[in-house]
């Protein structure tokens, strides 16, 4: 009798231990689901979340860009001449760009009318 009594025991002791394994590994599994608690933590401090994104897409936005340092080896050693020919040649760019601002209504109407003068000689063809 008292065999039975002890392996009635261990039994019921052999049960418990599996049962709080059981639940141990239930809560284990809800602890380690990191996306449940990322949407749980979201929807009760959705105003923390957003307050923070923006102040850190500000901060980022306000960073300096990278500049990407450029060496150039001169070849010739004429680099007063070069930079002479440098500048004339944006002197002209410049000039060239307020020409063009300046004149670009006329420019266009020019060009409109030489288009609507080509397409009506296009459309109505002598002898049709």
């Amino acid at each position: 009798m008292a065999e039975s009594e002890v392996k009635i025991a261990l039994a019921a002791d052999l049960a418990r231990a599996r049962a709080n394994l059981g639940r141990n590994l239930d809560a284990l599994r809800r602890d380690l689901d990191v996306p449940t608690h990322i949407k749980r933590s979201y929807l009760s401090h959705k105003a923390a979340y957003i307050s923070g994104a923006s102040v850190l897409g500000l901060i980022l936005s306000k960073l300096p860009a990278r500049k990407k340092k450029i060496y150039i080896e001169r070849k010739s050693t004429d680099s007063a001449k070069e930079v002479k020919a440098v500048e004339k040649a944006g002197f002209l760019i410049v000039i060239l760009q307020f020409l063009f601002k300046t004149f670009r209504p006329a420019i266009t109407s020019f060009a409109a009318r030489q288009l609507t003068d080509f397409l009506k000689s296009r459309t109505t063809r002598p002898g049709s």
